[in-house]
């Protein structure tokens, strides 16, 4: 029996049955029916559009989350974004994110790429999930400095290394503190040429993957580091500060001007987090919301990686 594609139903089953059910390879089947490869292609594409053979795909996702990521994207004007499952157990929700943002990652880098991280515990999480065999032509760098007396796992020198490592890739270290207390001193310090060589990469960074903090979640860590007083975080929760990237505060609106403490950071400035190509902004739970929602506001981030719970929450807004 013949039909518009001019092939026997008997063929059109034959063939599907050994592709699909035998798992054999177009080239095998070409062999065993003396059939060019091409036309076993041709054999397969009209198979299907006879019915013959149906596909049909099970989503082990929630309809929900891909509703709410299509939501969110619209709503901020985002490439994409990602949603993982919420948990009362913050260490889960950052296990979850790191997770994410590792196969994120795999899918999107390209050799020749610059990849700039930034710090904290959740991205630490992230070399944890990368699995790679090959050779990614591709150079991770710290966007900021080390972060003084905390632990060595969170800092961005750190994290890079790491990464890198993960994905048989290059490196490069910057060898300062994130944050200097005189800005007289800063600017002499920076003058160094081999901190000026790496501040022009800052400009060429072609992915940026970035936690979103909350400097009065964050407390502990940047008391920790040595930087900050308690007297300084008061004064940061008085002018509005809601968010920080890379060490960098923002107001809720996603405003930096008026942070003096972002003068004295060494390390990638919020302009030019801007025009990163592809942005990553990391971000849960949901006590970070307010957090996440400056970063979006600011135009930091042109991806979005955040646990359900948050994500809902931003839609509310």
């Amino acid at each position: 029996m013949d039909n518009k594609h001019g092939y026997s139903i008997r063929l059109m089953v034959k063939c599907a049955k050994l592709y699909y059910e035998e798992n054999l390879s177009q080239a095998q089947i070409s062999e065993i029916l003396q059939i060019s490869k091409s036309s076993i292609s041709r054999i397969l594409s009209a198979a299907k559009d006879e019915g013959i053979v149906r596909i049909s795909i099970e989503n082990p996702l929630k309809d929900e989350y891909i509703g709410l990521e299509k939501d969110l994207e619209r709503k901020f004007g985002l490439i994409e974004v990602i949603i993982v499952n919420s948990s009362n157990d913050v260490a889960e929700v950052k296990h979850n994110l790191g997770k994410a943002t590792a196969d994120y990652l795999k899918r999107v880098i390209k050799d020749g790429q610059i990849i700039g991280v930034t710090m904290g515990t959740t991205l630490s999480e992230v070399p944890k999930f990368i699995r790679n065999d090959k050779r990614n032509k591709v150079t991770f760098i710290p966007m900021l400095g080390g972060i003084g007396e905390t632990e060595i796992d969170i800092h961005s020198n750190q994290i890079a290394l790491k990464m890198a490592r993960k994905f048989n890739a290059d490196f490069k270290l910057l060898h300062a503190p994130s944050i200097i207390d005189d800005l007289e001193r800063k600017e002499i310090f920076i003058q160094d040429r081999n901190i000026q060589n790496f501040y022009e990469l800052f400009k060429k960074i072609d992915i940026g993957v970035m936690g979103i903090g909350d400097p009065l979640l964050n407390t502990s860590t940047l008391l920790e580091s040595g930087y900050y007083t308690i007297n300084d975080i008061k004064l940061l929760e008085k002018e509005g500060a809601v968010a920080d990237i890379s060490l960098l505060f923002i107001d809720k609106d996603g405003n930096g001007d008026k942070f003096d403490f972002n003068k004295r950071v060494i390390g990638i400035t919020l302009e030019e987090i801007k025009r990163i190509p592809l942005s990553i902004g990391i971000g849960g739970p949901i006590e970070k919301r307010d957090a996440i929602l400056a970063t979006l506001r600011g135009n930091y981030i042109k991806v979005l990686i955040v646990d359900y719970e948050t994500s809902k929450s931003l839609l509310r807004d």
